[in-house]
């Protein structure tokens, strides 16, 4: 169930900040996300409807915001995140390519690149970065 965290809470200028600069990058995705996979984009649109909150996301149709700084990820499956999950790298770094193994892409993704891919599904890292 969408929800603001206590990170959120505890950082809620940086939030708004976030909110305010990326709402327009986040409008585009949705659109983007519901022009070329229709079908995947009301599955998630149908997930928020049943919500009892009806809540809304500032990532819409994704219902989830996840920030990584710094961090190598090991392999794995997110098993419980059921549908797409959207990456989006915001670089002033060097490396940290993302691999999805079972598609055999290693993807050197930049400012504005971004992916979509089923988390359950794909085992997924990024290597080292500098």
């Amino acid at each position: 169930i969408p929800y603001l965290s206590a990170e959120t809470f505890k950082h809620e200028p940086l939030y708004c900040n976030l909110e305010e600069v990326y709402s327009k990058l986040f409008e585009w995705l949705e659109m983007m996300t519901r022009n070329y996979l229709p079908s995947e984009y009301e599955v998630l649109v149908r997930l928020v409807r049943v919500l009892p909150s009806k809540a809304t996301s500032l990532t819409s149709p994704f219902l989830s915001l996840i920030i990584n700084l710094n961090i190598c990820s090991e392999a794995h499956r997110d098993a419980k995140d059921k549908d797409l999950c959207l990456v989006l790298p915001i670089r002033n770094f060097k490396g940290g390519s993302l691999v999805l193994k079972q598609q055999g892409l290693v993807l050197d993704l930049a400012n504005g690149d971004f992916v979509v891919f089923r988390l359950a599904e794909t085992t997924h890292f990024n290597l080292d970065y500098e």
